[in-house]
């Protein structure tokens, strides 16, 4: 037996920096510690591992990611503020990848390998209907412009993040990236 979720962060790390292609069973026996026979037991194959590191990755990184825009307390300027400036932090914090596991991974998944690319472009569009509805709530307490279309401010908010997690990748610096959040959200149709 082994400890299952130490594992599975030991493989989101190794994922997270390799994507899905360019990682090994082999990598992720000496990546985890465990034995491959005890991986394929309790995952079934790569692509089982992988599904569970997403979810892993989705309830630990991505909940701490999204925290803003669940918090009821704040405004919806400020729960987007909140979500872009984790980015900036999460994206370029030292001793984890840089960058987003779900923005990343899905560069590295070739054509092949159409069920993981499915995998997380699910996750993806969950995490942006998320933040669409918190800015549908935002509009229909008054606070947005009265023209602002929340579905096209969330996939913008969102895009904004994606380039974020690339720019990261590419040695952009915390400050950096909080520069990038700054502009995005100079740009809020605040209602008037």
């Amino acid at each position: 037996m082994f400890d299952t979720d130490a594992a599975l962060d030991k493989a989101v790390r190794l994922f997270w920096q390799r994507g899905y292609e360019a990682t090994s069973m082999a990598d992720l026996v000496a990546e985890t510690g465990v034995a491959a026979a005890s991986l394929y037991a309790a995952f079934g194959n790569k692509a089982g591992l992988f599904a569970a590191v997403i979810e892993r990755y989705a309830a630990t990184f991505s909940v701490h990611l999204y925290a803003p825009i669940n918090d009821p307390a704040l405004s919806t300027y400020e729960a987007v503020k909140g979500l872009l400036e984790r980015a900036a932090s999460s994206f370029s914090e030292p001793g984890t990848p840089a960058g987003c596991f779900m923005y990343s991974a899905a560069a590295a998944v070739s054509p092949a390998s159409a069920a993981i690319e499915c995998l997380l472009r699910d996750k993806r569009l969950a995490a942006e209907a998320l933040l669409i509805e918190r800015l549908q709530r935002g509009a229909a307490q008054g606070e947005l412009a009265a023209n602002a279309d929340p579905a096209v401010l969330g996939k913008f908010i969102n895009t904004v993040m994606e380039g974020m997690s690339v720019q990261a990748r590419d040695g952009a610096t915390i400050n950096e990236l909080l520069s990038i959040a700054k502009m995005a959200l100079d740009r809020w149709p605040a209602a008037i």
